[in-house]
């Protein structure tokens, strides 16, 4: 009989002591963030503009600094061009001769045209006496020749006139290339803006198609930010974001996505090098700004937080 009122309470303590281990034991929860954060950048709308240089030569003047306004194609620096400009000048003087040419060659044809017009009415007049018997068959076959010569002579002097024009219409697109070639020597802006970075100095070389320069158009500013790939799928045109200064935990300006990515991308904003090993993806957003309550410098880095819900 003790025996088995000890196997009961053994039997109520384990069922007991089961019981609280269910009770104590953590329930998981899964939760859903209501925020993410990405690295961004601030620039113009339509991004910064990198001018290439579009022809090589020797820096001869340069006429504005980094941090200047600059209108749209206003001058930044010029090349030495000595070679392009005797090269327009000797074109200039190619197509004065040859307007010249075309000048005398329709000349002669308006005068061999007068000419021609009055053997035609010679002619007419010849047949009509030679009906009436007023003048000889010989004078209207004289008559008939030297029109026809006349007519070959009209013809070879049209054709002259035709390919003189077709010379300086040449003359003139060799010459169209060599004052583009002048004026690929000046550098100008594409669009106004601020001047953000000029490299070449004076008596400096630059490459043809060598970046020289950087332009922020005068565009209302936006931020472009990277956010992870894990939250890519929580990113919806509209939602709204704030943005910080780096290392300041006040709301800089707040704003609205505009446009996502349709894709992935590599990290491509403040990318350290290419030996980064760290093989995340990312997706780009870019932010309309609303309210801009702190001043924002462009090309400079911020913080975005993107409220999802």
């Amino acid at each position: 009989m003790k025996r088995l009122i000890v196997l009961l309470t053994t039997t109520l303590l384990l069922t007991a002591c089961g019981s609280n281990q269910e009770k104590n034991t953590p329930t998981q929860i899964e939760t859903t963030p209501t925020q993410v954060v990405g690295i961004g950048k601030v620039v113009p709308q339509g991004g910064v503009i990198q001018l290439a240089a579009p022809s090589s030569g020797i820096v001869r003047e340069v006429y504005r600094k980094a941090g200047e306004q600059v209108q749209e194609g206003e001058l930044i620096l010029s090349l030495y061009s000595s070679e392009e400009e005797l090269a327009v000048r000797e074109a200039d003087s190619r197509v004065r001769s040859q307007e010249l040419a075309v000048e005398s060659a329709r000349i002669l044809m308006e005068q061999q045209r007068f000419l021609f017009t009055e053997q035609e009415r010679q002619l007419k007049d010849a047949k009509e006496l030679l009906v009436v018997g007023a003048t000889t068959g010989e004078n209207v076959r004289t008559l008939q020749n030297e029109f026809d010569r006349g007519a070959e002579q009209m013809k070879k002097l049209e054709n002259d006139f035709r390919l003189q024009q077709s010379q300086l219409n040449e003359l003139k697109i060799q010459r169209a290339t060599k004052a583009e070639n002048l004026q690929k020597k000046e550098f100008s802006a594409p669009t106004a803006g601020t001047l953000l970075d000029l490299t070449p100095n004076v008596g400096e070389s630059v490459s043809q198609y060598q970046q020289y320069a950087k332009v922020a158009p005068d565009k209302p500013l936006m931020v472009m930010a990277e956010i992870d790939e894990l939250f890519a799928h929580e990113l919806k045109v509209g939602q709204t974001c704030k943005i910080y200064i780096h290392s300041n935990s006040e709301v800089a300006a707040t704003g609205e996505i505009v446009r996502i990515s349709p894709d992935l991308k590599k990290k491509s904003l403040f990318s350290e090098s290419g030996t980064d090993l760290q093989d995340r993806r990312i997706r780009e957003i870019e932010v309309s700004l609303i309210e801009v309550k702190k001043p924002l410098f462009i090309e400079s880095k911020v913080e975005c937080s993107v409220h999802l819900n």
